[in-house]
């Protein structure tokens, strides 16, 4: 059982220069995220040569690799067959680029519009993703891969930990955005992370003022960082955890001020 905090680095401190972003995360010895592959304006006439030259520049990295599956615009419980088609294609686009790239864990959006309140619509999403994921995972499941969903506009972690429960797959479980939770929830981190105990996998690192998903400094924002590992220490989750800052001298500070609290809380990260 890993007992360590595994560290990552969103690709997009760089945005779409993916060798800067890798040579990044190696300079502060984590792994890397990759996210928003390749420009989606043109990745139907790129999407193989963009593969390819991912996969010569992780040839030379060292630590551990995660992926960002697709997300922009996508709804796979579409009421427009078309939406549908579409988004399933960038799923399994997805798949395929962490079956390329050796990922260790993959993290999907619900996609779920918190707007529309009728009841119907929120067990019709839900149903059609159970009915998804029960067959998507078991590509992960027979990979080793963790397949995770990550909160963004939901306000409470019901949605996505019944997703999980219902699912029932041991590769199947929850990445947590603290930034998210920040601006789109009365729930602070802590509180997901405690409805999600064992559920949880992975985390996206950032901060905000809870005006705009800011993608900030660990240092610039209202979430209190100490308690969210405080959390995590009481609890005993030691899920992967990627900052995903967009600014590169934030993202260092970032990381010093994650790896310096670490050390005053003794609390193991790699």
């Amino acid at each position: 059982m890993n007992n360590k905090l595994q560290r990552f680095v969103s690709s997009t401190v760089s945005y779409h220069d993916f060798k800067e972003a890798v040579n990044i995360a190696s300079k502060l010895n984590c792994g890397i995220e990759i996210s928003r592959f390749g420009r989606l304006a043109d990745i139907e006439d790129n999407f193989a040569e963009n593969k390819k030259l991912y996969k010569e520049i992780l040839d030379d990295f060292d630590n551990e690799v995660a992926l960002h599956g697709f997300f922009s615009n996508l709804n796979i419980a579409a009421k427009d067959p078309l939406i549908e088609r579409a988004s399933l294609k960038r799923y399994y686009q997805s798949l395929e680029l962490a079956l390329c790239f050796d990922v260790s864990t993959v993290v999907f959006h619900t996609c779920f519009n918190n707007l529309l309140k009728q009841k119907q619509y929120r067990d019709m999403f839900f149903l059609k993703n159970v009915e998804f994921y029960n067959d998507f995972v078991k590509n992960f499941e027979h990979a080793g891969i963790e397949l995770t969903i990550e909160n963004v506009h939901e306000p409470t972690p019901e949605f996505i930990r019944n997703l999980i429960g219902a699912v029932n797959s041991p590769y199947f479980g929850a990445t947590l955005d603290i930034g998210h939770c920040n601006l789109h929830s009365e729930m602070p981190p802590s509180g997901w992370i405690r409805e999600y105990g064992i559920m949880l996998k992975h985390m996206h690192f950032h901060n905000n003022f809870k005006d705009e998903d800011a993608h900030s400094s660990l240092l610039k924002g209202t979430l209190d960082i100490k308690d969210i590992l405080l959390t995590l220490k009481e609890l005993k989750l030691y899920p992967t955890i990627t900052f995903e800052i967009f600014d590169k001298q934030e993202l260092f500070e970032s990381v010093e001020y994650f790896n310096g609290l670490c050390d005053e809380l003794e609390i193991e990260y790699v």
